[in-house]
């Protein structure tokens, strides 16, 4: 009897165990439960990656420099290496300008003498006009120093020849005398008439001068072409003066170009720097062959290719991340400025060039670096 109620309530005790360990069990799950739920909603959202395009870039100028030289000259000192930065103003190289200012002073002798053989025969064409006006004048008075010396002789020869005629018609004188008057008084006019002849054709050919040195006249049609021999001494100096003057122009504004200063080529740019350098010291520089290239820093951008199954999601004015190869732990924020209205082929892959501006100019990135750009599409 008392072994029955021992095992009676030790099943008891196992029992409440039981209960209590199932109990204690439910509590922790339950808190288990619930220190789960607080941290996951405590724990911040993962941001979600913009969709984007990748490609390779790499860095160009876009303002450039160019010195080119179209007139005789050499190199006298190169101040500059290449990758060597230049500010506005600083001297670049040094030019031996010798023969090209020789050759301007011998154009402007050339010149001035052009000027002042036509002024020449501008003094020699008035005197030739009023030479006509005086012939002119002189032949239709009867002035002239012949033609009035023969007027007085058939003069005074009419007036004998009346007196013989009267003489005659009185028998005083044989016919004889009267018809050597008459024969006499026929030569005299006779030679008057060749020598009006003669001062006509004196007066006719200082027209024909008069013609060949001056202009044509001004109401001439200008479009109807003439051969050179149509030309007036006149026009042909005057077309000489205005092509040596269109030729010391040129001649002077090839040493008056922006770049030049002082016989010396200067840098245009703020801050640039030399590209390339394609001469030496003493050298001739020739028109087909550029002497340096200066790059201006200040007009940096990134050139990059997108391949033509791409190039629908990228947009003029798009964000661009930009990471220099030669330090990733840089990066740029930029914006895509223009996309090119021609595809190429590159490497057998059909490409679109696109263009990216970017505000961080620290001088590091430099011309030709290599990047990596992220363009993003949303």
């Amino acid at each position: 009897m008392k072994k029955s109620v021992l095992i009676f309530l030790l099943c008891l005790l196992g029992l409440a165990g039981f209960c209590l360990l199932a109990t204690g069990c439910a509590k922790e799950q339950t808190k288990g439960a619930l220190a789960q739920t607080e941290t996951d909603q405590h724990q911040p959202e993962q941001p979600v990656e913009r969709p984007s395009i990748e490609a390779f870039g790499v860095v160009k100028g876009t303002e450039a420099m160019s010195v080119n030289f179209d007139f005789s000259a050499r190199v006298k000192e190169i101040y500059v290496k290449v990758g060597q930065r230049v500010t506005l103003g600083e001297p670049l190289l040094s030019l031996d300008v010798d023969v090209h200012r020789a050759e301007i002073l011998n154009t402007e002798y050339e010149l001035n003498l052009a000027r002042f053989e036509l002024r020449k025969e501008e003094i020699a064409l008035q005197q030739l006009r009023e030479e006509i006006a005086e012939k002119e004048q002189r032949l239709a008075e009867n002035t002239d120093y012949e033609i009035k010396r023969l007027l007085m002789d058939l003069e005074k020869t009419e007036r004998e020849l009346e007196k013989k005629r009267r003489l005659l018609a009185k028998e005083a004188i044989p016919r004889s005398e009267v018809e050597d008057l008459e024969k006499n008084l026929f030569d005299l006019k006779l030679s008057l008439a060749h020598l009006r002849q003669e001062k006509k054709e004196e007066i006719e050919d200082l027209r024909t001068e008069l013609m060949l040195k001056s202009a044509p006249s001004e109401t001439a049609p200008l479009e109807t072409p003439k051969p050179a021999s149509s030309y007036s001494s006149i026009q042909m100096q005057r077309a000489k003066i205005a092509l040596l003057e269109e030729k010391l122009n040129i001649l002077k504004k090839q040493l008056n170009q922006s770049f030049i200063r002082n016989d010396q080529v200067i840098c245009k740019f703020e801050n640039g720097v030399v590209a390339e350098i394609n001469y030496a010291e003493g050298d001739l520089f020739f028109i087909e062959k550029k002497a340096m290239t200066i790059v201006n820093l200040d007009s940096l951008v990134i050139e990059a290719n997108i391949g033509e199954d791409f190039i629908k999601d990228v947009k003029i004015g798009a964000d661009v991340l930009i990471s220099p190869v030669a330090d990733y732990s840089r990066s740029y924020r930029g914006k895509i400025t223009r996309l090119s209205e021609l595809a190429v082929v590159e490497n057998g892959e059909t490409v679109v060039p696109v263009e990216i501006s970017f505000e961080q100019h620290d001088h590091f990135l430099l011309p030709n670096f290599n990047v990596d750009v992220k363009i993003y599409t949303d």
